[in-house]
């Protein structure tokens, strides 16, 4: 049988409002909603058209497919209405939907949010059908870590967005730097990272047109750069088993101190309080722009590099360094699948939709125009073929040990108050021993994620 309207998580949809903070959203108006038909995804599809709603806000990795969706409109008889818009990542138009019963049949949403909904029971769980189309997610998807949550199956993947270093080949040519290929191999250290970066920076007294840095990184990101090289160092800041941050381990102050030192002391990392003056010299990142040496960034920034470069200097891609030699850097890997609302009609034409955007044409697509790292692994190897620069750093983050977020309810709230915490210690300054105990604390009182235990059995970072 398929997935029915009693298959509800302990979670009550009541449950969802209280924590949601809906403000006049009333508990009548959610209890309100309709229940969706049973669905049986054993049943042949309709042949008349049905017309299902996508929303996305992913535009750098939906436009190059959009030219596609005629082809698989025509196959499928599923006529697909998309809006694509940046809102549509925004925590309070989710709930919104859910609230009154007008969600999207397919849904890109925020990944950091979707554990709340899962909770919820307002997420369709896809384990029948994934198991009737015979499809093996674990085995032949590069996964982000919550596509199965508590045993469900409740999305289909999409991409795979790995993180890893761009660097610019030119700057550091010019500079007479250690390329991270050329001299060193992709066998390079954190402190190589911090000799190119302090070989590349010209001071300039914050001057950002005539400034210029060694590392562009979210140094106050708990898991975008800081929890990368927080594991790199042999710790970890979250226990994914207990649920808990352990952002004041001995490991991840050495780490802190570590990063802390590159940016107040020597001076190498982009300022993020300079990020706002970057539209004086141009459209793009600090990267992009030439302004910086290095971009710990994800796989999918590469579409925006070449756009917003203009092919003005020469480019490559390394591994997260090791923080010895020989031994890889902890990456961190994440996607954005796609979820089927629990309240669509039309729940096999949006499953077909769902696992269309991770089948052959989609993938193949990504694959040929290295718009990305395409998430069927199958495709990967032709992904990294280029002779000009080391793409096989993305699908080889897969084959090292590699991290994924730490998901759950509040995790979006948690990221915010991590990063705000960091301010205080680079603006003006703050202790930052002081700053994690106290972060760590008040955050691990927050931590939510429904009535199961989402991460039993796994390790992170996670070992091949």
């Amino acid at each position: 049988m398929g997935p029915s309207a009693s298959n509800r998580s302990p979670l009550s949809r009541r449950s969802f409002l209280r924590t949601a903070a809906l403000g006049p959203l009333s508990v009548g108006a959610l209890a309100a909603c309709g229940q969706p038909a049973a669905q049986n995804p054993g049943a042949s599809p309709a042949r008349a058209v049905v017309e299902i709603t996508y929303d996305t806000w992913y535009q750098v990795v939906t436009d190059p497919i959009v030219p596609l969706f005629e082809k698989f409109e025509q196959e499928k008889r599923i006529k697909v209405r998309m809006d694509l818009s940046t809102g549509n990542r925004k925590m309070d138009r989710y709930t919104a939907w859910y609230v009154a019963d007008t969600a999207p049949d397919v849904v890109n949403g925020d990944n950091f949010s979707w554990s709340k909904f899962y909770n919820s029971g307002v997420i369709l769980d896809l384990g029948e059908y994934v198991k009737r189309d015979k499809i093996n997610l674990q085995r032949d998807y590069a996964l982000m870590g919550s596509e199965v949550w508590c045993g469900k199956t409740y999305a289909m993947p999409f991409d795979a967005d790995p993180r890893a270093v761009f660097y610019n080949k030119s700057m550091l040519k010019k500079a007479g730097a250690p390329d991270p290929w050329d001299d060193l191999k992709g066998q390079w250290t954190l402190d190589d990272m911090l000799k190119i970066a302090t070989m590349t920076t010209q001071d300039a007294g914050g001057d950002i047109s005539r400034g210029q840095w060694g590392v562009l990184m979210d140094y106050r990101g708990m898991s975008e750069a800081m929890g990368m090289f927080v594991w790199t160092f042999g710790g970890t800041w979250a226990d994914f088993q207990k649920m808990q941050y352990t952002l004041d381990s001995r490991e991840s102050l050495e780490a802190h101190q570590y990063v802390e030192d590159w940016v107040k002391v020597k001076k190498v990392v982009f300022p993020h309080q300079l990020g706002s003056d970057l539209s004086k010299i141009g459209k793009g990142s600090a990267f992009s722009l030439g302004k910086t040496a290095m971009w710990v960034r994800a796989a999918a920034s590469q579409s925006a590099i070449v756009k917003d470069s203009g092919g003005s200097f020469e480019w490559d891609v390394a591994p997260f360094p090791g923080r010895k030699k020989g031994q890889p850097g902890v990456t961190i890997v994440s996607g954005n699948p796609h979820t089927v609302s629990k309240s669509t009609k039309h729940a096999e034409a949006s499953y077909e939709f769902a696992k269309w955007l991770a089948g052959d044409d989609v993938q193949g697509l990504w694959a040929k125009e290295k718009v990305v790292l395409p998430t069927l692994k199958r495709y990967q190897a032709e992904f990294t073929k280029d002779p000009k620069r080391h793409l096989n750093v993305y699908a080889d983050a897969y084959k090292v040990p590699y991290g994924i977020h730490f998901r759950h309810d509040n995790l979006v709230k948690h990221y915010g108050d991590y990063s705000k915490a960091m301010t205080e210690v680079y603006e003006p300054s703050r202790g930052v021993s002081d700053a994690l105990k106290e972060v760590n604390q008040r955050l691990n009182q927050e931590v939510q994620s429904g009535p199961c235990a989402p991460y039993k059995g796994m390790q992170v970072p996670i070992k091949p």
